[in-house]
């Protein structure tokens, strides 16, 4: 699944989640111990309530520690991802010129469709953009067109070749 420019907000949104759930559990432990240890204070019976609460919290536990691992996850997939931004060209544009990249510089059409979340139709715009501005070239093969970048127009914009 490609999350394109939101990878890092949605880590970002998700360790904060993640934290706070775990605050509030650990928060609601520590209050509920103290409060029931108060009231308990004067009865001879085994403190059992410390135990029980921690073990019911046990899933909220887990569930703020996976939202951090996924996210941490998720920031450390797109760390090493660059930004690809080229002037003159939009976001949807931009986006498919890092895919090819992405893949060696060659793609068929139905496949940036598919990877990037686009309809066909729009695909078929934004190729037949950069194909007019000289970026791409598109080669058809049966029922499907394949489109590669131009190695020289990569060197002029300044992107790494593939």
């Amino acid at each position: 699944m490609a999350l394109g420019r939101h990878g890092k907000s949605l880590a970002l949104m998700m360790a904060a989640l993640g934290a706070s759930l775990l605050l509030i559990t650990l928060f609601s432990i520590w209050q509920h111990n103290s409060l029931m240890s108060e009231v308990m204070r004067g009865l001879n019976i085994m403190p059992m309530h410390e135990s029980m609460l921690f073990w019911m919290s046990v899933p909220l536990i887990a569930a703020s520690l996976m939202l951090i691992i996924a996210a941490i996850a998720i920031f450390l997939a797109h760390q090493n991802r660059e930004d690809i931004s080229v002037v003159g060209l939009n976001d949807k544009e931009s986006m498919v010129v890092g895919y090819l990249i992405e893949r060696g510089g060659m793609a068929e059409q139905r496949e940036i469709a598919k990877g990037l979340g686009l309809t066909r139709l729009q695909t078929h715009r934004i190729v037949s953009s950069l194909k007019n501005r000289d970026i791409v070239v598109v080669e058809r093969y049966g029922r499907t067109n394949v489109v590669k970048l131009k190695a020289d127009r990569v060197k002029q914009l300044g992107l790494r070749a593939p």
